[in-house]
């Protein structure tokens, strides 16, 4: 019956490229027998309750690959129809050519951009492992599958996140590696020599070599990595890409185009499948029935045992309370000094810490001056317990592990580093705007102000850069309330990532009451003001007030934006700006003609840094408040 199921597979994931001419069929074929056996004999999923926290998370990093999963989640009964196979990637269909998340039909996550999900399955190890520290094994106790690809592991970020998960020892990841040896644009030994087995093991992972086509192999393989429970596994699965396509298997021709008409002809000929390939016997169905009854049986008792635990321990009541109704509130947090934004911003968070233990997350080897510290406890392979993450410099790991973590239920995750360095981890920020993580990333080090550094640290484009990216809320408070309301926004509000922008250097302290609901509009005013209006993010508030003094003559209003990208049309008009508008922000200018209309000029910095004391840089770069309030008034002349 095996083979009958493999052979269902193969047939219904190419044909859905084949009427979509669009797609990547080499995967599926080659990967099938791995895909029946892990939803067969291994995956612990609930098609009745497809978003069961106790699940095993599938992780397809080889996402090009996608109709594997949609065929293999069809015939296991969760929500996706035929009719939705026969929509594969077309407008409005569940089934899209690269889905990221859906938890409601299975997709625990895949990749778009190579290496992601890699990074993705480490994170969502680091949940499982912390959760099961934090809330009892009788309570979350699971495996992270995958598949990866030669694409997967040619990018860098893979090799950042397998390191930290042999270190961390993160014995419940298991991923296969499809070992097809071809790619794109040819075969992969073109393009490398590396001996995957030889570098895994040497980053603490289990390895294994075993026929990807062999029922049995693959069985007692996954058995085998079951028991290893100190280290993470890699399975090298040695496959055929596009297999049973005659003429195209094994080629690259097969990896991401249809089989085409003839070629899809000879191919059912070859697999020897007759009819329609839309449809299939029930017994392919029906093939799944039963371990998809045991997995709906173990739900059942794993909620009986959950409710029963609710009940009679109060402190876990409290706990499970706390992880699925966070809300971070405005803590109680008062201060007066003038500190970096970062130093206050940190200790806000630790303050969080305290009172809440589903908060984690840590930097990329610079704690010291992002000052970003959940607590002391340190998350290691002799301490799951631990909330705080040292990331070592893996910048690019860091961001797709954090939104592992965050995939995983209902952690809340962080990853620290400088604004500049954010360069490295944007692929992971703009994948977790498309899944709507609730993934919390804290840049700091946030202009030329750093100082003696020079260019290469200094960021420019980055603040204009990352707002650019939709569902994305960038944050820059001012030395003031707006700290508070920042970190409270970004650890309550789950809809979609945040990122919090923070200064090196010392900001001056405002007496400031902004309401919450006020600071969430992203703009609000300042100080009053009826001839010219100046609006700022961040540190350059205090320059702004500088300004105004230095302007005593005229009337000035002060605009604060902490989170420009949220303006709108509506809530500029009902701040009645002035005529004569001015934007003051340590970056490009480019973009913020896009938030507010008309303005007279943007007063910022379009080109490199220099390495020199902030107070040199602020004459070069033309930043003072004399110059501008001189620029100002020959303006307004």
């Amino acid at each position: 019956m095996f083979d009958n199921v493999t052979k269902s597979v193969r047939v219904l994931s190419a044909a859905a490229v084949e009427k979509a001419n669009s797609g990547h069929p080499g995967m599926p074929l080659g990967m099938a027998d791995v895909g029946v056996v892990l939803y067969k004999n291994f995956l612990k999923v609930s098609n009745k309750n497809p978003d069961w926290i106790n699940r095993d998370r599938f992780v397809l990093s080889a996402g090009h690959g996608s109709m594997l999963l949609y065929s293999l989640l069809h015939f296991n009964g969760f929500d996706i129809s035929m009719n939705d196979i026969k929509k594969f990637r077309q407008l409005d269909s569940k089934t899209a050519g690269h889905p990221e998340k859906d938890f409601q039909i299975g997709i625990d996550t895949t990749t778009g951009p190579l290496g992601q999900g890699f990074a993705n399955g480490v994170g969502l190890a680091v949940a499982e492992r912390y959760l099961a520290s934090t809330l009892g094994e009788d309570i979350v106790n699971h495996h992270i599958y995958g598949i990866v690809s030669d694409g997967d592991l040619m990018e860098g970020i893979s090799t950042e996140a397998a390191e930290l998960a042999g270190l961390w020892k993160l014995g419940k990841i298991i991923y296969f590696f499809d070992d097809n040896n071809i790619s794109i644009d040819g075969n992969v030994k073109q393009v490398s020599i590396t001996n995957q087995k030889q570098k895994f093991v040497s980053m603490g992972w289990d390895v294994l070599e075993i026929d990807a086509h062999n029922e049995n192999e693959i069985i007692e393989a996954v058995e085998f990595s079951k028991k290893v429970i100190d280290k993470p596994s890699l399975i090298i699965s040695k496959s055929t890409i596009g297999k049973y396509a005659p003429n195209k298997q094994n080629t690259s021709g097969v990896h991401g185009s249809p089989l085409g008409d003839n070629e899809f002809k000879l191919f059912l000929e070859n697999i020897e499948f007759s009819g329609d390939p839309f449809v299939h016997e029930k017994e392919i169905y029906s093939y799944f029935d039963e371990k998809r009854d045991n997995d709906n049986t173990n739900y059942a008792e794993w909620k009986s045992n959950l409710d029963s635990k609710i009940k009679s321990d109060t402190n876990f009541k409290n706990l499970w309370n706390q992880f699925n109704n966070f809300e971070g509130g405005e803590i109680e947090f008062e201060w007066s000094s003038d500190e970096a934004s970062r130093v206050i911003g940190g200790n806000i968070l630790s303050e969080y810490g305290l009172s809440n233990k589903f908060i984690i997350g840590g930097s990329a080897d610079l704690a010291a001056s992002t000052k970003q510290v959940i607590s002391k406890n340190i998350f290691s392979s002799n301490n799951y317990q631990g909330n705080s993450l040292e990331f070592g410099i893996r910048e690019h790991a860091m961001g797709g592990i954090v939104n592992g973590i965050a995939l995983h239920s209902n952690l809340k995750p962080y990853g620290s580093t400088f604004l500049v360095f954010s360069d490295y981890m944007r692929p992971s920020i703009r994948l977790a705007t498309l899944m709507k993580t609730n993934s919390l990333f804290i840049f700091t080090h946030d202009s030329i102000f750093l100082g003696e550094d020079g260019p290469t640290h200094q960021p420019i484009e980055h603040l204009m850069s990352l707002r650019l990216i939709p569902n994305l809320d960038v944050i820059r408070p001012m030395n003031s309330k707006e700290l508070i309301h920042s970190y409270r926004y970004a650890l309550d509000n789950r809809e979609n990532p945040k990122v919090i922008i923070l200064s090196r250097q010392d900001m001056k302290y405002f007496e400031n009451d902004v309401s919450y609901d006020e600071f969430l509009t992203g703009v609000y005013e300042f100080m009053p003001g009826k001839e010219i209006t100046l609006v700022a993010t961040g540190s350059e508030l205090e320059l702004a007030i500088k300004i105004s003094k230095n302007l005593k003559d005229l009337s000035v209003q002060i605009i604060s934006a902490p989170i420009l990208n949220k303006i709108n049309k509506e809530r500029i008009k009902s701040l009645n700006l002035n005529q004569n508008i001015f934007t003051l922000e340590l970056g490009r200018s480019t973009g913020w003609d896009s938030y507010i209309e008309n303005i007279t000029r943007s007063f910022s910095i379009d080109s490199f840094g220099e390495s020199a004391p902030i107070e040199e840089l602020t004459e070069r770069f033309n930043f003072s408040a004399k110059k501008i309030s001189d620029d100002i008034r020959s303006l307004l002349n």
